[in-house]
């Protein structure tokens, strides 16, 4: 099957309550490589200010290199997601991956459903594009890595 991950975006908020450094520090815990964060500062739901920081990587040996590192750091919990693989992949071909963000920030790498998350997209692309493929691939990608 030809699988081909074409980018990944790795999100975080800021909350006024917390350290926009700290936030980094936490989103570090998943890269194997240096990286540059975008910042931009958005409302939360009750007019609160937040920050929103991301990074988007969509040079193919990063994106290879980052997956892979993910998927190591995740070990046995890739069969957690394995198991909801249904409900993570959008319309759009997008895995959508959520890390305790807390948790990163100890440098402990954690899967969660809550909102307070590390968000990994993963867009990724098959040929043809249809949705059953699209959930196989991810499949792959999580048993096997990204070669």
């Amino acid at each position: 099957m030809n699988v081909k991950i074409e980018r990944i975006i790795v999100s975080a908020v800021v909350y006024s309550t917390e350290d926009r450094e700290k936030v980094g520090e936490a989103m570090a815990t998943l890269f194997p490589f240096e990286f540059e964060i975008m910042v931009s500062e958005a409302k939360g739901h009750y007019g609160n200010p937040l920050l929103y920081l991301e990074v988007e990587i969509n040079k193919k040996r990063q994106i290879k290199e980052f997956w892979n590192y993910l998927m190591e750091l995740l070990g046995e919990q890739r069969k957690f997601l394995l198991n909801m693989l249904e409900e993570k992949v959008d319309d759009q071909g997008v895995l959508h991956i959520r890390i305790d963000k807390q948790k990163a920030y100890l440098g402990e790498v954690e899967l969660t459903e809550g909102g307070d998350a590390i968000v990994v997209k993963t867009k990724i692309v098959t040929y043809p594009a249809k949705r059953e493929k699209i959930i196989d691939a991810a499949k792959q990608l999580i048993e096997k890595g990204y070669r």
